[in-house]
């Protein structure tokens, strides 16, 4: 209450008290009181006039600040600052209202903050919940997303206030929204392919919000890699009944023309010798498909210890040697004398030798060479195999490491191969802790292709090259004296 307004109450206290007073003396003097008795009962009316004055101005100033107080306590609820009420003690004026108004903001305190809890609970699960969520009102446009959601559509700046069809340029899932907003359905599915190669399965439900309305949620599951297995499978169906069909077929024929009259032994031989190499040929591929089974177990590997790739390509160099022959084509070894130690099973690495090799070979033309070299950085060992074949076109470069898989213009014009030796040598690198990519063209070539896998390097060779680094940057040593 202003300081004015108080004064003006106490002020009408006081004069109406004197008013009163005044007719009780009055009063009295007509009724014939004596002097001496009237002048006595005037000036005890007079002081008990004053103090019910004072004792009325006194309670106003305590009321009004015991209001005050209360007043400021409601705006402190209001900001949600309850720990700033003022303290009301026993005793004191209007304190059991305070002392109900303090348990109540407490109280209601409490709940805020059970809700703020559970609010950055439920938001702690939708980020973290891979699907992306999101929240659309009873107007269809989205009120609330998840992480997932937001980084799906991380090219739109807000999604708050926007329509399903600003994001998922499809008009038949803005009329799938309508519908479950109108409650025409309860729920909707369907799968969208939202930008280049990516899938997702959409799933529209409609919750009830407040005041009978209703909003929905939308998730959104990337089913991308899903997509990409299913294609890869029917690719493998196709890759391998092609593979088993042309040598069946050749085995078919020639069984065929030996049942037939034909009692030519040079034709019976010949027949013999086709049918022994498709099926040579049919059992190199049930070979290799049980050691890529084998080897996509990572816990097969179990020879893992420090070897030296100089001898293992040897290994692999000898197995190799009679199709380097045949193709007439050099193969160029650039590893050091020693070669650098890695960690590694020495036979599955002599095995992704020998089909990086037998690959560059069989592509390689004529007269050519293909060079094996290595570097070493990171505590890691990168070996490099190139030829000076046709080259891989870039949309193949990832799919050659499929089962099965070919470069189209490749398919068919070369013998021996099944089709899985980059699959397997993936997957034998996978397990060591490596990874196998590869480049084409060749660095200062139009053609050609260079493979290069990772493996780690074994400790000893680690500090060997930090020496060595570290002799090259003191500079050259003279031989003759040594420094």
């Amino acid at each position: 209450m202003r300081p004015e307004f108080r004064l003006k109450i106490a002020l009408l206290l006081l004069v109406w008290t004197l008013f009163f007073t005044a007719l009780f003396v009055s009063a009295l003097y007509r009724n014939s009181c004596t002097v001496d008795n009237l002048a006595v009962v005037q000036y005890v009316v007079i002081a008990a006039g004053f103090f019910l004055a004072l004792t009325n101005l006194i309670f106003l100033i305590r009321t009004n600040h015991s209001v005050s107080i209360l007043a400021e306590a409601a705006d402190c609820i209001g900001q949600g600052k309850v720990r700033a009420l003022a303290q009301f003690y026993p005793g004191q004026y209007l304190y059991p209202l305070a002392k109900s108004i303090r348990e109540n903001a407490e109280r209601v305190e409490s709940f805020i903050q059970t809700i703020t809890e559970q609010k950055s609970q439920l938001e702690s699960i939708l980020d973290g919940i891979e699907e992306g969520i999101l929240v659309l009102n009873s107007a269809g446009r989205i009120n609330s997303s998840n992480r997932a959601a937001r980084s799906m559509f991380s090219s739109v700046p807000e999604l708050k206030g926007r329509r399903p069809l600003e994001l998922i340029r499809i008009p038949e899932l803005q009329a799938a929204c309508n519908r479950v907003l109108t409650n025409e359905i309860h729920s909707f599915h369907s799968e969208v392919n939202i930008g280049a190669a990516r899938f997702y399965h959409v799933h529209i439900v409609r919750v009830e919000q407040s005041a009978g309305e209703y909003g929905a949620i939308i998730a959104l599951h990337d089913i991308s890699e899903l997509k990409r297995l299913e294609k890869v499978r029917r690719d493998f169906v196709a890759n391998a009944s092609h593979e088993l069909r042309t040598p069946l077929t050749s085995i078919k024929g020639y069984t065929e023309m030996l049942l037939s009259d034909e009692n030519d032994p040079e034709v019976r031989n010949s027949c013999l010798e086709v049918i022994l190499k498709n099926t040579d040929n049919m059992i190199k591929i049930v070979n290799d498909l049980l050691q890529l089974a084998r080897v996509e177990d990572y816990h097969s590997t179990s020879d893992i210890g420090p070897v030296r790739a100089g001898e293992v390509l040897a290994e692999a160099l000898r197995a190799c040697a009679p199709l380097a022959e045949q193709r007439n084509v050099q193969i160029q070894n650039d590893l050091p004398p020693q070669g650098p130690l890695v960690r590694a099973d020495f036979d599955q690495l002599v095995q992704v030798f020998r089909n990086l090799l037998e690959n560059a070979l069989r592509y390689s033309p004529p007269g050519s060479k293909v060079e094996v070299f290595c570097r070493e950085q990171g505590g890691k060992v990168t070996i490099g195999v190139g030829d000076c074949g046709p080259g891989i076109p870039r949309q193949d470069q990832q799919r050659i490491f499929e089962r099965f898989f070919r470069v189209e213009r490749h398919r068919g014009k070369e013998a021996g191969s099944t089709g899985l030796g980059l699959a397997i040598c993936r997957h034998i690198l996978r397990n060591h802790g490596g990874t196998i990519w590869v480049e084409s063209p060749r660095r200062g070539m139009f053609s050609g292709s260079t493979f290069f896998f990772t493996l780690p390097a074994e400790k000893e060779q680690i500090q060997r090259t930090d020496a060595e680094s570290a002799e090259k940057s003191e500079g050259p040593i003279h031989p003759s004296t040594g420094l």
